[in-house]
């Protein structure tokens, strides 16, 4: 009967992957039956009951072997594992158990003060022992996160955690004196003390809520809306992927939506990021290109130095709070079974890695450690930023050629990284985002470092914007009107589903399956282009004039204060979600319906977190810089203000 069995799996197995038409050795899909037969990924013991009884927990990984060959269920879990795209790899197991629970036949002859290598041999011939009698499959351990007895009494406060909650306090008792002056001085009072007001919660709110201006000649309503909704994109992909780093309760549910249209249009929408740089870059080059319309004085060294001092002033204040939070009290802030892998791990490396984000050089600086993984963008866009203000400088005095030599780069970027990910093999985002390079936060993924966090895979968003800036402009000195053209306006209005089209469908083209060489380098070369095109068209749409749905909705006045809110929130939803999934007893649940109520609950609490972040810390300090520097500011036209309401350019 277990023979006829075995033998059932394998034609199976083997049937599986002829029909597919693939390599022989990747199993595409299986029954119900098949894959319930194989062990479970992810099991967890009760937590706070094993802890109170003061009995060890541990939690860690384990690399399956057979015990015997052949193993057809053995071979069968190698089959579905080699679909990466799809699949986590069901030949390593993930648990956390309460040692005197479910271990007790295998624990020591004295159970008292055992020492971290008894915990361990004890956890590992318990799994062992039990993936044999159930399997016939023996483990050995591959990573060890922890075993502890009992719940450890909590350290005593760091240097780091001291000095935090002095500044909290120091942060508080200036925004409670500020506000008081700002609500009792008269106006004659007030000159010469405007540094003492910047704290003034009322007044950083107006600044906050001010309604956005209004240009004649180029409409950037849509930009305030455009960057919440990236925001909020962004998001929902992040929820999913922390949920994806935690212990599932059931693996298969998510591993077969993976090949659905709109799982897939959420995978691979970290495209989106594109759209940040696009906007940076534009920005940036718009600015300067409208003071050489009006004729300004724009000295090239003085420019570059003031405009890089007023965007590090309006990024690094609430970017390195945050990091100073993450590095100290974040790991203070829950527990759980699996806070101790999640959070304090994540914090212990802030702790080592926190200086390479003062100088916005941790996406390049020990690159496979991840603090707060999300502010690689930051690290990218300020490096891309200085870049791309330093070739607008350049290019200043050559009108025509500028379009000519920003294509030129462009073009030569996308064949620099189609070289790049052809010889070193890289794959493109949706195959990057697969299941075991998730839980595993990229640390054998290559192409997350060279393609994904780097400043080079992310320079085709960035010279987007520095063309949309220019042929802007080339259109206005030209007096082209664009709403006259009906053929150019229906591409920009279509662009915006093409877009979302591009994102959702350009994975399909590679297949099932682990991607070829040629054509994932291919993909991985042209999507950040492809997409950040298609970006570009609409948004040149938009600025002059052609109307739209999307851009009605995307103009609407209220999303001004959102989308100043947007930055704070870009830094705190990670480690508020984070922290929320890492404090759960039970393994989670990753459906639609779960990742679409998770979202809501994140993105409302991380918008409501970056309001006090705004109104105490980013708004306050650029106001301070403002007032301690008007002269300095008055001589350098070029140099925006620290803080505006025109100023879109925080992301």
């Amino acid at each position: 009967m277990a023979a006829a069995r075995a033998l059932s799996l394998l034609a199976l197995c083997h049937l599986a992957c002829a029909g597919a038409g693939a390599a022989p050795h990747i199993v595409f899909d299986l029954t119900e039956e098949q894959y319930y037969e194989m062990p479970q990924l992810f099991a967890l013991d009760e937590w706070p009951g094993c802890l109170a009884a003061r009995g060890a927990y541990c939690v860690g990984s384990f690399e399956l072997a057979p015990a015997q060959q052949p193993h057809p269920l053995y071979d069968l879990m190698q089959g579905y594992s080699a679909n990466t795209v799809e699949n986590y790899n069901h030949t390593r197991l993930h648990r956390g158990l309460c040692l005197p629970r479910s271990c007790a036949a295998h624990a020591p002859s004295h159970q008292h003060d055992l020492h971290d290598d008894q915990l361990r041999d004890w956890f590992l011939s318990c799994v062992n022992a039990s993936t044999l009698s159930a399997y016939n499959l023996s483990v050995q351990l591959l990573r060890l996160e922890y075993c502890s007895i009992g719940e450890a009494p909590p350290p005593d406060l760091t240097t780091a955690e001291r000095a935090f909650a002095g500044f909290l306090a120091t942060v508080l008792a200036l925004a409670v004196i500020s506000t008081a002056l700002d609500l009792t001085l008269s106006d004659h009072a007030r000159k010469g003390l405007e540094w003492a007001l910047v704290w003034s919660v009322p007044a950083c709110w107006r600044a906050l809520s001010a309604p956005p201006p209004r240009a004649a000649r180029t409409d950037l309503a849509c930009f305030d809306g455009l960057r919440v909704l990236t925001m909020l994109v962004v998001i929902i992909e992040h929820v999913c992927w922390i949920t994806t780093q935690t212990y599932l309760t059931d693996t298969k549910i998510y591993e077969q939506m993976r090949g659905s249209i709109d799982v897939i249009l959420m995978t691979n929408s970290t495209l989106v990021v594109q759209i940040f740089f696009i906007m940076s870059s534009f920005l940036l080059a718009h600015k300067l290109l409208q003071q050489r319309r009006r004729g300004e004085h724009v000295p090239p060294f003085s420019t570059f130095v003031d405009t890089m001092f007023n965007r590090i002033i309006r990024v690094s204040p609430s970017y390195w709070v945050v990091v100073w939070f993450a590095a100290s009290w974040w790991q203070r802030t829950g527990r759980g079974p699996l806070w101790a892998p999640m959070v304090a791990s994540e914090a212990a490396v802030c702790r080592h890695k926190w200086w390479t984000h003062l100088l916005y050089l941790n996406n390049i600086l020990y690159a496979d450690d991840k603090c707060l993984i999300q502010t690689w963008y930051l690290a990218a866009d300020m490096q891309l930023y200085a870049v791309c203000l330093a070739l607008t400088l350049v290019l200043w005095r050559w009108r025509r050629a500028a379009v000519v030599v920003l294509s030129a780069l462009l073009v030569g970027s996308v064949a620099l990284l189609f070289g790049l990910a052809y010889y070193w093999n890289l794959v493109p985002t949706y195959v990057m985002h697969r299941p075991e390079s998730v839980w595993l936060a990229y640390r054998e993924e290559p192409s997350f470092n060279v393609l994904y966090q780097s400043p080079l895979g992310n320079v085709p968003g960035a010279l987007a914007g520095l063309l949309l800036a220019h042929l802007h402009h080339v259109l206005l000195d030209l007096d082209v009107q664009l709403p006259r053209y009906k053929i150019f306006g229906w591409l920009s209005v279509a662009a915006v589903p093409v877009a979302a089209w591009w994102v959702a469908a350009s994975p399909l083209a590679l297949g099932r399956g682990p991607p070829g060489r040629l054509p994932a380098a291919a993909l991985a070369a042209l999507e950040r282009p492809v997409f950040s095109f298609f970006v570009a068209m609409a948004l040149l749409g938009a600025m002059n004039g052609i109307p739209s749905a999307v851009k009605r909705c995307l103009s609407w006045p209220g999303w001004a204060a959102w989308a100043r809110l947007s930055f704070g929130a870009l830094l705190l939803h990670m480690p508020i979600n984070k922290a929320l999934v890492a404090s759960r007893l039970m393994p989670s649940m990753l459906d639609r319906q779960a990742a679409i109520t998770e979202w809501f609950g994140v993105a409302a609490v991380s918008y409501m977190a970056a309001l006090p972040l705004a109104l105490l810390v980013e708004l306050p300090a650029q106001r301070l810089v403002r007032a301690l520097r008007p002269e300095r500011g008055a001589r350098a036209p070029s140099a925006p203000p620290a803080r505006a309401p025109a100023d879109k350019s925080d992301l």
